[in-house]
């Protein structure tokens, strides 16, 4: 086995006069993640120092970093990748984090995404030498494509919210569903544990998600329930569904609008967690149960795994944490809502064992004055809840510092206040002029298709249904706006944006906002899925400025041969267009360039090229672009 010894660093943050001491134990550090076709599963084992069982851990977060290999391109399919821990000398291997690859066949070389998943309740195990096996499934070519993979826990100290006693595995396997002579309840069993003298609650925690495909579409396309039970009782029911057209990782080269079964592609899974309400010393059942569902010629497979984790009592009576700030904020998993101008939303959770009926919070954009809110609500030990603040946030800068500080929870002093308050990354939203044109080209379902324009305070000033739009038709909507904070939501009622490479015959769309001269001053792709959701300002006071990117657009991306390219852009220049082979790309079949070109429709037919995959590039002033992926008679 291939192993090595990563140490971590520490560092101190200071949070409301306190130090909070932070280590990074970070795994796998860049490392070149491909496929074993051979197995259909390879396995890259590393040995990583953790704190030592003495040391009190507050909270521990694994974050993961995908990036394009050094020296190949992205891997192209959506495969589960688990990342599974296993204490030195013990036999017991435990999943603690579940991603699900993105289709990552027209990712661009400086392409790269992380997400974020809490796995402190795994605390007990994450101790002093860990192995940990990042697992990477699939098939598909192993010398020319695959993922560059960071595996960062980032881990800091304090006080726990409830000191852990024990950790039981329940379920971990690939179980077989819609099997008539091989029921998935023969497997799902009801297991049963004694708890430690000393717990006073417990946590289920649960990974699971569908796959396979049987003529229903099971497991990853169909929705399917499932309960647990506890001691006998339901105590938790669920619809397992996931929709994906708002997906923060878009567009990808695969059907990634798509929903699935507790899934989407590109997704870091987070785990469904329910409390259990043990007794001390007492024995207590856990059952999960799957909605009945047989089926003639059965292919479809449960990827569960599930955990109870034994806790003694919540350490503090009183105590919240802010998890995170979700506007404004420059963390990818929020890009869908950023940049930002308005109200801002913040994670907070209740740690402490009182309900949290009210708290002080303090936010302020660095170097402005700072603004208080009275919160009040009813939250529960363990639970989360997302906060709107009720005062707008703006600066002229365009980049600084948000800060968000809590206290005072119940009227308390907080038992642990180093989690009170967090930094965020502010970045401007656009300045907008104060009269806004909306150009809208319909695909082939405007019935689809709504748009408006709301202030931060949510009133309506501008809204477009579909009723008597046409297919194929630019539509022109002229805006008057008022000084302050804006959002233009763009709706696609099926999930699939205004292209969708899978959905030829729908056609393409289009959607800009432009200044009264008829320039972009923001222009959007046209695959996102389920919505554009777009902050702007406008401000008297200050210049807009326009969106001088060239907009490209290559629709159908499979064809039987004729494609069409949409290009727009403020400024004229010199472009060239080429199609190259997706697996040799200095392989040119074809080359087309345009003088003093500034918008139009270019129109190619590719049906006397072979039946392959190939690029389409395309340059400006000698500048790539873009580049797409046409998928030629397939």
């Amino acid at each position: 086995m291939n192993t090595f010894k990563i140490f971590f660093c520490i560092v101190f943050i200071s949070l409301l006069g306190q130090s909070q001491e932070k280590t990074h134990v970070i795994s796998h550090n860049g490392e070149t993640i491909v496929t074993d076709p051979s197995k259909g599963s390879n396995s890259y084992k590393r040995i990583a120092v953790f704190p030592k069982a003495s040391e009190a851990i507050r909270s521990i977060i694994l974050n993961l970093k995908f990036e394009c290999p050094d020296k190949m391109r992205c891997a192209d399919w959506d495969y589960v990748d688990h990342i599974k821990a296993r204490q030195k000398n013990d036999t017991t291997v435990y999943e603690i984090a579940r991603m699900l690859t993105p289709y990552g066949g027209f990712f661009q070389k400086d392409w790269g995404f992380e997400w974020r998943v809490d796995v402190t309740d795994f605390s007990l195990i994450l101790r002093d030498e860990v192995e940990i096996d990042y697992i990477h499934t699939g098939y598909e070519d192993n010398k020319t494509r695959g993922w560059k993979v960071t595996v960062d826990f980032e881990i800091t100290y304090g006080t726990p919210v409830a000191n852990p006693l024990a950790i039981h595995k329940v379920y971990d396997g690939n179980f077989k569903y819609g099997y008539k002579d091989d029921p998935i309840e023969k497997h799902l069993v009801p297991v049963t544990f004694k708890a430690h003298a000393k717990t006073a609650f417990s946590k289920l925690k649960i990974l699971q998600t569908g796959h396979g495909m049987d003529a229903n579409g099971c497991g990853e396309f169909c929705s399917k329930y499932r309960d647990i039970e506890f001691n006998g009782e339901v105590i938790d029911h669920k619809d397992l569904w996931m929709e994906c057209g708002d997906n923060p990782l878009f567009p990808q080269a695969g059907t990634w609008i798509f929903d699935r079964a507790n899934w989407c592609p590109g997704y870091l899974l987070q785990p469904d967690e329910v409390m259990l309400n043990t007794t001390a010393g007492t024995p207590y059942t856990v059952d999960i149960n799957m909605e009945p569902y047989e089926t003639e010629k059965p292919s479809a497979n449960e990827l569960l795994s599930a955990i109870v984790v034994e806790y003694e009592a919540p350490n503090a009576k009183n105590d919240v944490t802010l998890v995170d700030i979700i506007q404004p904020s420059t963390r990818l998993i929020h890009s869908r809502k950023n940049p930002f101008g308005g109200l801002p939303v913040i994670q907070v959770k209740n740690n402490g064992s009182d309900v949290l009926k009210k708290m002080a919070i303090q936010y302020f954009i660095e170097g402005e004055k700072p603004q208080k809110y009275q919160w009040t609500g009813h939250l529960n030990f363990g639970d989360e809840a997302a906060i709107t603040l009720p005062t707008e946030v703006f600066s002229k800068q365009q980049y600084a510092k948000f800060h968000v500080i809590l206290s005072k929870p119940n009227g308390k002093r907080d038992e642990f206040k180093a989690d009170n308050a967090l930094v965020s990354d502010y970045e401007r939203p656009d300045i907008f002029p104060d009269t806004v044109v909306v150009h809208y080209k319909t695909n082939n379902k405007p019935w689809q298709n709504t748009y408006s324009i709301q202030n931060s305070f949510g009133e309506v000033v501008f809204a477009k249904d579909s009723i008597n739009m046409k297919p194929s038709t630019v539509y022109h909507d002229t805006i008057a706006l008022k000084s302050g904070n804006y959002n233009f939501k763009f709706n696609d009622s099926e999930g699939d944006g205004l292209e969708f490479w899978f959905k030829a015959k729908d056609g393409r769309g289009e959607v800009k906002l432009l200044d009264v001269k008829g320039k972009a001053i923001k222009q959007f792709g046209s695959d996102f899925g389920s919505d554009i959701n777009y902050y702007f300002s406008v401000q008297p006071d200050m210049d807009y400025e326009l969106d001088n990117k060239p907009s490209v657009g290559v629709f159908p991306a499979r064809t039987q041969g004729p494609l069409t390219l949409d290009y727009f852009c403020n400024l004229p220049a010199e472009v060239k267009v080429l199609f190259v082979d997706q697996e040799n790309e200095t392989d040119v079949v074809e080359t087309h360039s345009y003088k003093n070109f500034s918008q139009g429709s270019l129109s190619y037919d590719l049906s006397y090229l072979p039946a392959k995959r190939y690029y389409i590039k395309v340059f400006v002033n000698g500048e790539e672009v873009y580049k797409n992926r046409i998928r030629l008679k397939e």
